[in-house]
């Protein structure tokens, strides 16, 4: 290793360690090849509350970036001659539907891949909470026959899980092996990947590392159920030195030393660059600073990971770390990402579309080191770190805080408001019903607003799943102002009742 190599790796080391002591990030794991060699791997902080150490051996849940390995399984399945880009889904997945006949015969293989099929992403959050059957996969994609396409397939973009658990079904059903024994034989195996798992049981008996939630910026760790309905979109299990090994076959043409997963020319459709705000064929392609960078990036409740691909340098990195919380959203600069809602304007429209791309653009603390490590790694300058997990949690617990105190406050004056409620008196029976449609107003609309949204809202399942500690606080506080409503409700018949 060159003298200067070696500066910028301890300049790494130091960027790496200040960003987890400032953000709270218990572990790391780096990953750092160039052509077809792994230049440097390293593990930082803890794998769990134990104190043991992370290595680049240590297994990290990689979220998202599992659609890469689905893209690829498929990718392999076309030069087979097994699969056509192409062809209807309807080909390989005869009872594949939507709730609309014509759009469910019209999505292509490709328009999966490159999500522009039209499948939304709302229906598809109840699968979170679903048991690990045999069969989980293909009943998410069975789910699908009740969702409304959101726009005729292949006339825009829009994320959803949806697409690459259709993909993992055509997986299973073209080559009659379940998804997890495809990906091991012909991914995992290949390229050496052995700390790589399909299954969480398997990965935490090779020390995989233990997944934290902030809890009001502080980290805390929990282990979540694995979610296999979600597998070909967001479960596969991989170590730093693993993705090293992934990254440089992505990088060389398919090959990682003497063993090909795919053809020069199928990685360079992989990673052709799409138009803007578009995935490519199985990743996303950015253009930062006036480079094209290829990258991914996954996320779960407890585990975040992000890629950075730069093609000119041929240079790659991978950054793991075993803790997330929906707060990452705002924590990282926006000037990384390129599928993000960049102003309130992009977001409410998206909202309104129902375009989820946003909520996985991105924006999370991996991505922002990961870019940092790249451009370290490539000599280029640092970009913008924004505020950090520290700053925003600090925020949101002071904004926590004062509003807690606002309702403390007001459920001590309610002796001396109710004083003075029966020293006026309640004259009539419109000054009552006006008092309690005010105090019901007050206090009852917000709260059953959000009981309706807790129940009837997907998006709920997931804001409960990345950050438990602002929803259980929120809820808290809806009961509370909802009895405190119904207490000055019942306060107020009181006083009526006594001078009528």
């Amino acid at each position: 290793m060159a003298s200067g190599d070696q500066t910028h790796y301890e300049a790494i080391d130091e960027y790496i360690t200040a960003r987890m002591r400032s953000d709270h990030i218990p572990g790391v794991a780096l990953a750092i090849v160039k052509g077809d060699q792994i230049v440097y791997l390293k593990g930082y902080g803890r794998a769990d509350q134990s104190g043991r150490a992370v290595t680049p051996q240590t297994p990290f849940l990689i979220g998202s970036i599992t659609k890469t390995f689905t893209a690829l399984a498929v990718m392999q399945l076309v030069e087979a001659g097994k699969v056509e880009l192409d062809a209807p889904v309807q080909r390989y997945i005869p009872w594949f539907r939507l709730a609309d006949p014509k759009a469910s015969a019209q999505i292509t293989v490709r328009m999966l891949i490159n999500q522009t099929s039209g499948l939304p992403q709302l229906p598809t959050f109840v699968t979170w909470t679903w048991p690990n059957e045999a069969d989980a996969i293909e009943r998410h994609v069975r789910l699908l026959a009740n969702a409304k396409p959101l726009f005729s397939p292949g006339q825009s973009f829009a994320y959803s899980n949806g697409n690459y658990a259709t993909l993992g079904m055509i997986v299973q059903a073209v080559t009659g092996q379940s998804y997890e024994d495809y990906i091991r034989q012909h991914i995992f195996t290949p390229l050496d990947m052995q700390h790589s798992y399909v299954s969480q049981e398997a990965a935490m008996q090779d020390g995989m590392a233990r997944g934290y939630r902030w809890w009001f910026g502080y980290p805390i760790p929990v282990t979540l159920p694995y979610n296999r309905p979600n597998l070909p979109a967001g479960f596969i299990i991989s170590s730093a030195e693993d993705m090293a090994h992934y990254l440089i076959a992505q990088m060389n043409g398919g090959r990682y030393q003497d063993n090909s997963v795919l053809s020069p020319e199928g990685i360079a459709l992989m990673q052709a660059e799409p138009p803007p705000g578009v995935f490519g064929l199985g990743w996303e392609s950015a253009r930062i600073d006036g480079h094209r960078l290829i990258n991914f990036d996954g996320a779960t409740g407890n585990y975040q990971a992000s890629v950075f691909i730069d093609p000119q340098e041929r240079v790659g990195v991978f950054v793991a770390a075993n803790a997330m919380s929906a707060l990452d959203g705002l924590s990282s600069s926006r000037s990384s990402s390129s599928l993000g809602a960049s102003t309130i304007q992009e977001l409410v429209r998206r909202l309104l579309s129902r375009d989820t791309s946003f909520l996985v653009s991105a924006l999370i603390t991996t991505r922002g080191m990961a870019h940092s490590v790249l451009n370290m790694a490539t000599q280029r300058p640092m970009p913008r770190q924004g505020l950090g997990q520290r700053r925003v949690a600090l925020i949101v617990d002071l904004l926590i805080l004062g509003l807690t105190g606002v309702l403390i406050l007001s459920l001590v004056r309610i002796p001396e408001w109710y004083g003075q409620l029966a020293m006026h008196g309640i004259a009539s029976p419109s000054d009552l019903t006006w008092r309690i449609g005010l105090i019901a107003i007050l206090h009852l609309t917000w709260p059953l607003a959000l009981l309706y949204v807790t129940l009837k809202i997907p998006y709920w399942i997931i804001i409960s799943l990345y950050q438990p500690d602002l929803i259980i606080w929120l809820e808290s506080v809806a009961a509370v102002v909802s009895l405190k409503g119904l207490l000055q409700i019942a306060l107020a018949w009181r006083v009526f009742w006594q001078i009528h």
